[in-house]
């Protein structure tokens, strides 16, 4: 198959996921596969006024080859968010007519996906578009609404959506109207590159050693992480253990919140902030927690939302306490190995309590989510279940 994919994130930049390791994946199995980014962050150093297309190695998987284009740019500001949707037309019209591409795969949607859908339908092209968030959810702003309106328009329009899970399938099916057809396909997981044990001066490194009880979180810091709430919950734990440590692994919005939180509430020693780390270390910093985190507050955006950051937990083997979401738990149900609690209010006393446990029971834990995770999430079943849907629009 010859296969564009277009989202409106860096494919550069952006912290690794799916959107890097399906492309990946199918050019391992031998497939031409196409990356049209938005190049957001690339900086000044970047600002071309013509698209660029060059053959680049894989991020998740270094054999993989694969092409990108980046559309004209100076530098992927904000202001060039906004300018991006008229823009970036040229280069997305050009490649999709080139005659090149069998299908699209699209995760885009307000910056360049309502303008691919329109394109591609002209030219006879299908569309596949990957649904794995609620695009007008993820911030407030003046263009929400318009945002609303191009989630509608391409899920409605596209040739078959593809969810990560059933309640996105359904949420996505609810508010466009769409009646053409939606499938589930689970996200891959590299099992094997989770498995790696940590090395062993890495605790050292971030003043911890054999007697603290660690929990970690690993993602974005976004408003509705609910990562404020926790640490603000976790005084009391850390008052009443002097052995627990927190371990934060990312950034994002709410990082000088996070900060100033932990500086007013006196937890500096008990709070570890790391930064963005390489994808390649991150199996690492996962495995020095005890048990890991996902307090997000259970609303729309967040209740048909798959967070990845839990199934890399759980092939981790460490022992995840997560909010109770719809789409997250309808896919790992009661035999996974998590802890669900109702709400970050919640999880901080559970984690805490946890992480303090019977390690012969963290154990345990461990060896049930890992797996759940083989059998459920490995990159084998999942690409093989995404290049099967995919041939199917073609054929």
């Amino acid at each position: 198959m010859r296969v564009l994919f277009i989202h409106e994130v860096s494919y550069e930049n952006k912290v690794i996921y799916e959107m890097h390791e399906f492309p990946e994946l199918l050019a391992l199995r031998g497939h031409d596969v196409t990356f049209l980014q938005f190049p957001e962050g690339s900086g000044r150093a970047r600002r071309s006024a013509a698209s660029d297309t060059r053959e680049i190695s894989g991020r998740a998987y270094r054999d993989a080859r694969l092409r990108l284009v980046t559309p004209p740019t100076w530098g992927g500001s904000t202001l060039e968010r906004f300018v991006a949707p008229i823009i970036d037309v040229p280069t997305i019209r050009r490649e999709i007519r080139s005659g090149r591409y069998d299908l699209v795969v699209l995760y885009a949607v307000p910056t360049t996906g309502w303008q691919a859908v329109s394109i591609a339908r002209r030219a006879g092209v299908p569309v596949v578009f990957r649904a794995l968030d609620v695009s007008h959810k993820i911030r407030n702003t003046i263009v929400s609404r318009l945002v609303l309106a191009a989630e509608r328009f391409v899920y409605r329009n596209a040739t078959l959506l593809s969810a990560n899970n059933p309640a996105m399938g359904e949420y996505c099916s609810s508010i466009s109207g769409r009646t053409g057809p939606v499938v589930v396909n689970l996200p891959p997981l590299d099992l094997s590159h989770f498995a790696r044990e940590p090395r062993t001066d890495l605790r050292a490194e971030l003043g911890l050693d054999s007697s603290h009880r660690v929990i970690v979180y690993m993602g974005s810091f976004f408003s509705f992480s609910g990562l404020d709430i926790v640490v603000r919950g976790l005084a009391a734990e850390f008052a009443a253990r002097p052995e627990l440590r927190l371990v934060l692994v990312g950034g994002g919005e709410l990082d000088e919140v996070l900060r100033a939180t932990v500086d007013e509430l006196g937890l500096t020693e008990r709070v570890i902030f790391t930064g963005i780390i390489d994808y390649q270390d991150l199996p690492e910093y996962l495995r020095i927690g005890d048990v890991a985190i996902n307090p997000f507050e259970p609303e729309l955006l967040t209740n048909v939302a798959l967070p990845h950051k839990v199934l890399q937990y759980m092939a981790a083997g460490v022992p995840a306490v997560s909010t109770s979401l719809s789409g997250l738990r309808g896919v790992l149900g009661e035999e996974s190995g998590i802890t669900w609690v109702s709400g970050p209010e919640q999880l901080a006393a559970v984690a805490s309590s946890l992480a303090a446990g019977d390690p012969a029971d963290l154990a345990r834990i461990s060896r049930t989510e890992r797996q759940f995770a083989q059998a459920t999430f490995s990159k084998e079943s999942a690409i093989e279940s995404f290049e099967r849907t995919l041939e199917s629009v073609i054929r």
